[in-house]
């Protein structure tokens, strides 16, 4: 059966370079994945596909109202299936309900079956986590998600939101989430983080450091095991992968109330700058 799972949070954790890189290593394992992207700027399978050009088949469909989805499937060299659903005019209808079509199409044009998929991997652009966005939760196409985060306080507010909105969306209490961290090497972020995802009972599926290799191969248009195969950076991603493999067992959710969750980020803001006043007292100190 393909296992579909989606990616989750705000712009700026990292989330589509963490998916693209984790699609690469299943495909490196012998898995079959196709990563659906509907960012409007069609970057969720750059790395993936380099300087090849994509058609984002929802534009396409706004237009015909018919098309088949084997044209706007890419293959690529990295094993993996990209599929982009491109944008809509601003104003206009909601982006992401488009998930939910697309997902049906795959199933009733037989690709999922032809291509012999075992995950679809769906990068879901967001900031706040509208009806639309969660659609494919309420409607059961979505067998887990995961939630990308790095350091920053507004990224741990967005994700609190998509899982409010999760726990809604899902009708139970308990649906299966796990969380990303990303590029949150302090440790003393990591243990805060880990506070939070124990109050909202959500499993920790990986913390990736920083990785001068990964921002390396972004910034050149691949992923790292293109890249820097070789490297610790890879090497964990791949554990990560394995990881995603596991099954997960669905928790009961519980993610913080609005005030609650102010006064909690409230305390970790006087905390962070308690420690920078200390280093700094230290370092002229010392110099």
């Amino acid at each position: 059966m393909t296992q579909r799972i989606c990616f989750l949070g705000r712009g700026g954790s990292g989330k589509s370079t963490v998916a693209q890189n984790i699609s690469h290593a299943l495909a490196r394992k012998g898995y079959r994945v196709l990563l659906i992207g509907n960012d409007i700027s069609l970057s969720s399978t750059l790395l993936l596909r380099g300087e090849a050009d994509i058609a984002p088949a929802l534009e396409d469909y706004r237009e015909h109202y018919e098309i088949d989805l084997n044209d706007y499937i890419l293959p690529t060299a990295s094993g993996v299936y990209c599929l982009e659903l491109g944008s809509i005019d601003p104003g206009v209808g909601c982006l992401a309900r488009g998930v939910s079509l697309i997902d049906e199409m795959l199933d009733t044009q037989g690709v999922t079956a032809r291509l012999r998929l075992d995950f679809i991997l769906y990068d879901i652009s967001g900031e706040t986590p509208c009806t639309g966005y969660i659609l494919p939760i309420r409607d059961g196409v979505m067998q887990r998600c995961v939630i990308v985060t790095n350091g920053s306080f507004a990224s741990v507010t967005t994700a609190n939101s998509i899982l409010q909105a999760v726990l809604r969306a899902s009708g139970k209490e308990r649906f299966p989430v796990q969380l990303i961290v990303n590029n949150a090497s302090c440790g003393d972020t990591k243990d805060e983080l880990a506070s939070y995802a124990r109050r909202a009972t959500i499993e920790i599926l990986a913390s990736i450091d920083y990785s001068r290799e990964l921002e390396y191969s972004s910034l050149a248009g691949r992923t790292v095991f293109d890249t820097a195969p070789e490297s610790i950076c890879a090497a964990h991603l791949e554990a990560v992968a394995d990881d995603l493999l596991l099954p997960t067992i669905p928790t009961r959710l519980t993610p913080f109330p609005r005030r609650e969750l102010i006064v909690w980020l409230r305390g970790w803001q006087q905390r962070e700058l308690a420690r920078r006043l200390a280093v700094a007292q230290r370092e002229a100190r010392d110099g």
